[in-house]
């Protein structure tokens, strides 16, 4: 039976999560505790700050252990989703103390990361979160948002390249700080040349072309094509049917399939990757080498990409389980070797 959970296969994760759904907040302090490396730390307490954001869970922690570092990450985490989420749910703010309150939830979510950070100068999360907050800063009323490209790629737009390089220093190659970067170029001014979405793109191929063999930066292009193609669909375009098949989008596909899941250990791989693969994989034709990510992915689907390619987006389970079913029906999946830590 295909399910979903943020948490996917990390089931000290999944505890949590349902913990803070019901109130709790010790387990997610020891499965924090218990966290080994940045990468987890970032990818933990990102799906632990989406699923306190509404609850006050982390402020009743923060009561009783007023010292605790993890707790201070935990609230600029949940202050950032709930400034992103206001943003995004109340565009476009044109009523002026509507505005004001948005930069006000803005403003609070900075101070927390800022706090977070001088506690903890080494953690990646502050300046992840602080990355993020650029998408609310319609108004261009913060320097940091609006800085030149590192050279010599002069043709990226101006934005928040000094948080991503300080999210960069403290783990490389973050795979959410990409993506946030990613989002804030897709819903910023872009240019008088380039829309959103190509700068966007620019950005998603510059970005492949940095990463490492095994990076999950290696599909951030295959993301930015999925909100093209929804964007097209959007507009009526009659051609959709070949976009998938365009030679720099099979390329594209190509790449990540071999440079991505061939070096990495699939089962320690985010579901959400493994998904944007495997349509991205089927859509342009290679359904021998989707079979092999299908089998990795097992029940662990993901609304995106499925609800975007689909007609009905409630009906994503359905295109998922229609999808796999065809390729597996075709092509037995070979054994997963994976090859990065």
């Amino acid at each position: 039976m295909v399910g979903y959970h943020p948490a996917g296969r990390d089931t000290a994760l999944y505890t949590a999560v349902q913990d803070v759904k019901a109130g709790h907040w010790m387990q997610m302090r020891q499965v924090l505790a218990r966290t080994g490396t940045w990468r987890e730390w970032t990818a933990r307490t990102q799906v632990l700050g989406v699923a306190a954001a509404r609850r006050n869970v982390v402020e009743l922690w923060l009561r009783e252990e007023p010292q605790s570092v993890a707790a201070r990450v935990m609230y600029a985490r949940v202050t950032t989703e709930r400034a992103l989420d206001a943003h995004r749910s109340r565009q476009p703010a044109k009523d002026p103390r509507r505005v004001q309150q948005l930069d006000e939830l803005a403003d609070r979510a900075r101070q927390a990361c800022r706090r977070a950070d001088g506690l903890s100068p080494g953690d990646p999360v502050a300046p992840i979160c602080l990355l993020a907050l650029a998408e609310t800063d319609t108004a261009g009323r913060f320097p940091e948002h609006r800085v030149a490209p590192p050279p010599p790629d002069v043709l990226l737009p101006h934005g928040p390249w000094g948080l991503l390089e300080a999210a960069h220093r403290r783990e490389g190659f973050s795979r959410e700080a990409w993506h946030r970067m990613l989002r804030v170029l897709q819903v910023g001014p872009g240019s008088v040349y380039l829309s959103r979405r190509a700068v966007a793109m620019d950005f998603a191929r510059w970005s492949a072309s940095k990463a490492p063999l095994g990076s999950p930066l290696l599909l951030l292009p295959l993301y930015a094509h999925v909100e093209e193609y929804r964007a097209r669909r959007d507009r009526g375009d009659v051609m959709l049917s070949l976009w998938w098949i365009n030679e720099s989008i099979a390329s594209a596909i190509a790449k990540a399939f071999e440079d991505w899941f061939g070096r990495c250990n699939p089962a320690a791989a985010s579901s959400a990757d493994l998904n944007y693969l495997a349509h991205a994989l089927t859509a342009g034709g290679f359904l021998k080498e989707t079979a092999a990510v299908f089998h990795a992915i097992g029940d662990y689907a993901t609304p995106a990409p499925w609800q975007y390619v689909t007609h009905d987006p409630d009906q994503w389970r359905e295109e998922f389980e229609a999808t796999r079913s065809a390729c597996l029906r075709r092509f037995k999946p070979p054994p997963l070797v994976g090859r990065c830590p």
